[in-house]
């Protein structure tokens, strides 16, 4: 019998765990060589760290292996460090020249996610192996990982990282709305999720219940927001303010900046911890003590926009909640995921906006592995979608192509029943069709008014509804008419579906002929 697995590829770390079917529970997998030793209560997790030691061989080094050798202390361009966000980026970041090859971005995650993969045990008896998304990059980080994992993909579900949090924390109350705070090294992801209202379906890490035609046993997403900014972000901003103390520039520092770089991730999280930190680096063949404060670090912070981009998002998902009539009142758990939200500053700023709610921060690096488990496992998960999608036609007054919306933002998956579109023969003598998709990309909170309430500042999210961008999904799929069409008439039946994987589906019939031109063809994973 095979076994099902979850991989959370982060920006900075990266979580493996397993289902153990006996216990009914997820269990965190250690990768020797690879893992962090399980010590103080910390448990195992990957490094997302690449060093390239041949790059036309391709030989490469991984997670804590790069630290053990100190790999990450070396002055060279070998070393690949938060490359997941390069995955998505646009544009994306210039490839190095590594032995006479390009190493890119996508290239180190691509051999990151192989290697971890190949390294799982018993990886080629996997039933179902699941992934994790982030919320603010879904689209383009699921087509890069369909080109990964090619003809195993069938074998693989998605899910997002913040709803996965949801389902990985042990709240037990009935019904209760929780919000996750995903915070990690590349994205901040929240998402707003009611849990199931049958008590016997809650408890632990919510793994006994399965999917059913109604939502009494799901939990239900009720809201999602992304932004992508992270640790790595500041690990940045800490450096360049190095520079700024030192009087030295990037173009100095050239091979001495992955060093630094690594100085500059730990002292960010000492100050999680201590009201000071301080560390030596060598640059240009000179050493610099360089010290912080948390009162300077935290001033860094807020010249950067830090606080503000939180503060964005966290309007962003209530303004979500308030079209279903939910409050933050309504809220009874935050439950903070991610290393960033280990910081005193970020949990005092979210204290200050949920002053009378529950907060749950006691597995903020393995609770999104553990709850993608629970999609495996067969949890209930009633998601829904953050975009809006239309289909192309051809307007006939501008004669320009222009979306019709048929599927609105906030659709329920996967759908009970399809949604039926009728399309007309544009003109005598047709003799085809096509089918072009487009994501309808509204920015649902593009101003913030800021009011107060009892002398308390309070950012209220405003829509903006001129603010929307429409990206096409997929090259044009192409139906034949025969014989040709007429005008005005009625000709094709289009029929969209989608599945529980977030996958649309297209099946076409010929009205005059009856026939079905296509049945259930893949045009996008949607999110």
């Amino acid at each position: 019998m095979g076994h099902k697995l979850a991989i959370d590829f982060g920006t900075t770390n990266s979580v493996i765990a397993r289902w153990d079917e006996e216990k009914r529970t997820a269990e965190v997998v250690s990768l020797p060589g690879l893992s962090t030793l399980n010590l103080e209560g910390v448990p195992p997790i990957v490094p997302s760290l690449v060093y390239v030691h041949d790059g036309a061989a391709r030989q490469i080094t991984l997670g804590q292996a790069v630290r053990d050798q100190e790999l990450d202390l070396q002055k060279t361009n070998r070393l690949f460090r938060n490359f997941k966000r390069g995955v998505v980026a646009t544009p994306a970041p210039e490839p190095r020249l590594i032995d006479g090859k390009l190493w890119s971005d996508r290239a180190a995650g691509e051999h990151f996610l192989r290697s971890l993969i190949d390294t799982l045990p018993n990886h080629d008896e996997i039933d179902q192996l699941v992934m994790t998304v982030p919320v603010a990059s879904f689209r383009g980080y699921v087509d890069w990982l369909n080109n990964i994992v090619g003809e195993t993909a069938e074998k693989i579900r998605v899910v997002d990282e913040s709803t996965a949090a949801a389902l990985g924390y042990a709240v037990t109350e009935p019904g209760s709305l929780v919000l996750v705070f995903d915070f990690g090294g590349g994205t901040l992801d929240l998402s707003l999720v009611q849990l199931p209202e049958s008590r016997e379906r809650t408890g632990g890490i919510l793994s006994f219940f399965r999917h059913t035609p109604t939502t009494k046993h799901a939990a239900r997403v009720m809201a999602k927001a992304g932004r992508v900014i992270g640790g790595s972000d500041v690990d940045h901003w800490l450096l360049l303010e190095v520079l700024k103390q030192t009087n030295l520039t990037l173009d100095q520092l050239s091979h001495d900046y992955a060093a630094l770089l690594t100085h500059c991730e730990q002292a960010k999280i000492d100050l999680s911890t201590r009201a000071s930190t301080t560390f030596m680096f060598e640059a240009q063949g000179r050493a610099h003590p360089i010290f912080f404060t948390r009162g300077e670090f935290e001033q860094l912070l807020e010249a950067n926009g830090f606080y503000t981009a939180i503060r964005h998002a966290i309007d962003k998902v209530m303004y979500a909640a308030r079209q279903q009539n939910i409050f933050k009142e309504d809220i009874n758990h935050v439950l903070l995921v991610g290393g960033m939200s280990l910081m005193p500053s970020v949990q005092a700023l979210l204290q200050r906006y949920f002053k009378d709610v529950a907060f749950l921060g006691y597995k903020p690096f393995t609770a999104v592995a553990e709850g993608a488990l629970q999609v495996a496992a067969g949890s209930g998960l009633d998601d829904y979608l953050v975009h809006s999608y239309g289909l192309r036609h051809l307007d006939a007054e501008s004669n320009a192509h222009e979306y019709d919306e048929i599927i609105s933002m906030g659709s329920r998956y996967p759908t009970e029943t399809p949604i039926e579109v009728t399309l007309c023969a544009a003109h005598d003598q047709q003799t085809e069709l096509e089918f072009i998709l487009g994501e309808i990309d509204t920015e649902a909170v593009s101003m913030v008014e800021l009011k107060y309430e009892n002398g308390e500042e309070v950012f209220v999210a405003k829509a903006d509804r001129a603010a929307q961008h429409i990206e096409p999904l997929n090259e044009a799929i192409v139906v034949p008419l025969n014989p040709p069409g007429r005008a005005g008439e009625e000709r094709i039946k289009a029929l969209f579906r989608i599945d529980d994987r977030r996958q649309l589906l297209l099946s076409v019939i010929d009205l005059k002929t009856k026939g079905e031109l296509l049945h259930e063809r893949v045009i996008y994973t949607l999110r």
